[in-house]
């Protein structure tokens, strides 16, 4: 991954990754932009608890658990947003969301058959 700036940081959703090859990969796309603004959205929310409720924060184990429970929060998103009888043909690809997040489930050597649509998968992420 490139090293981070200001202006990649305010435009992750912009960032593009390609292959040696040049073709793009959408999936690594995706979860630099999830990982990266959903790492600014709590960085931004602990700095306002500390500022406007005059407040720590939390513990480096409260705010790993609350970045934890963020990113299980985005994988839940994605999976709930593949149901194509909810969202139809906006529905997302399955294989995408397959690849965005491959890689970093817990216990990912032997996930259920469609992961997608169970619950019990959370983000393979150890303090």
């Amino acid at each position: 991954w490139p090293k981070l700036n200001w202006g990649l940081l305010l435009g992750c959703g912009l960032a593009r990754f390609t292959s040696s090859k040049g073709k793009i990969i959408p999936a690594m796309n995706r979860f630099f932009m999830i990982i990266v603004s959903t790492s600014m959205y709590l960085i931004w929310n602990l700095r306002n608890t500390r500022v406007l409720e005059t407040s720590t924060p939390g513990s480096k184990i409260e705010i790993h658990n609350r970045w934890v429970s963020l990113m299980n929060y985005a994988l839940r998103r994605d999976q709930l947003l593949t149901t194509q009888t909810k969202f139809g043909p906006l529905a997302f690809k399955k294989q995408l969301v397959l690849k965005t997040w491959s890689g970093t489930l817990l216990d990912e050597d032997s996930p259920p058959d469609d992961w997608i649509q169970s619950e019990g998968v959370l983000v393979g992420i150890r303090p």
